[in-house]
């Protein structure tokens, strides 16, 4: 047995230590959790200090504004505060011109487009009008052709009928030139 009492220890001593590690990884877990939540509870105060510090700079920057004294050390961070805040202005300007220019470019593309779509309607018109008349002169045209036509099927027929009648008559005159003949 004495194989498998040792073989019995070593499973022993694994399954300990494997608690032992399964421990320790939980003791750090929670550790980093714990850190987690104190960071945060850092980064939550600093925003706060931030803030504080804005309604600060604000205040001076106010004060300033007004011409009221300032310490001196804080004149040269305002001096610049309002260097930035007339760019800002002239930046703003600059998007009011690029605006304007833009609605003016646009109004021109339309009014562009609106006289190339009038263009395209009078041009479509003409060539409409240009259809019918050529319809028109097609249609008098055939109605002249098809009168034409008519005319000179019926001068044919008045021809044909004249025809048949001396052909009757010449028909007749031998029939009787057959019978005298004959009597």
């Amino acid at each position: 047995m004495g194989f498998l009492d040792q073989l019995g220890d070593v499973a022993k001593s694994i399954g300990k230590s494997a608690g032992d590690f399964a421990k320790q990884v939980g003791d750090k877990t929670n550790d980093a959790l714990e850190i987690n939540k104190l960071n945060t509870k850092i980064s939550a105060e600093n925003a706060e200090i931030e803030k504080e510090k804005k309604k600060l700079s604000d205040a001076l920057f106010e004060r300033f504004s007004r011409g009221e004294d300032i310490p001196q050390e804080v004149r040269e961070f305002c001096e610049n505060i309002k260097s930035h805040l007339i760019n800002i202005d002239g930046f703003k300007e600059e998007i009011e011109k690029v605006k304007a220019a833009a609605a003016e470019r646009a109004n021109n593309l339309k009014e562009e487009a609106q006289d190339k779509a009038d263009d395209l309607k009078d041009a479509v018109n003409d060539v409409k009008d240009k259809a019918q008349d050529i319809a028109d002169n097609v249609k008098d045209a055939a109605q002249d052709n098809a009168d034409e036509v008519k005319d000179a099927v019926s001068d044919t027929v008045e021809e044909v009928k004249d025809h048949v009648e001396d052909a009757k008559d010449a028909v007749s005159d031998a029939v009787e030139n057959v019978k005298e003949d004959n009597n």
